[in-house]
């Protein structure tokens, strides 16, 4: 019997990047969202979201925000969380989410 219980792994019919694609065209998703619904860790969703910024189709992301005082990360490049906020250094982040948009 496995660590995780009687759960086998399930069959992958496309790769990581094409399932996170797939999940970004339905809609806005966290990295922490993005890992449990295709079962990769949250540290590979993030390496594989940098590679999707730079395919055909534009990656939005909505950028993380501090719940204490509202400061938005928007001129932030990175797709992981913040770990504090630079105004009132509270380490309570909402994390940025991610989606598709259509190709210019």
């Amino acid at each position: 019997m496995s660590a995780r219980g009687d759960r086998a792994p399930a069959e992958r019919t496309e790769t990581v990047r094409q399932a996170i694609r797939s999940l970004l065209q339905k809609g806005a998703w966290t990295a922490h969202d993005i890992s449990e619904q295709i079962g990769v860790s949250e540290r590979n969703v993030e390496s594989e979201l940098e590679s999707v910024a730079r395919g055909r189709q534009r990656l939005v992301i909505r950028p993380a925000a501090c719940i204490g005082c509202g400061f938005l990360f928007e001129d932030r490049r990175r797709v992981k969380k913040p770990g504090r906020c630079p105004k009132c250094r509270s380490e309570r982040i909402d994390p940025p989410q991610f989606s598709m948009a259509a190709p210019k």
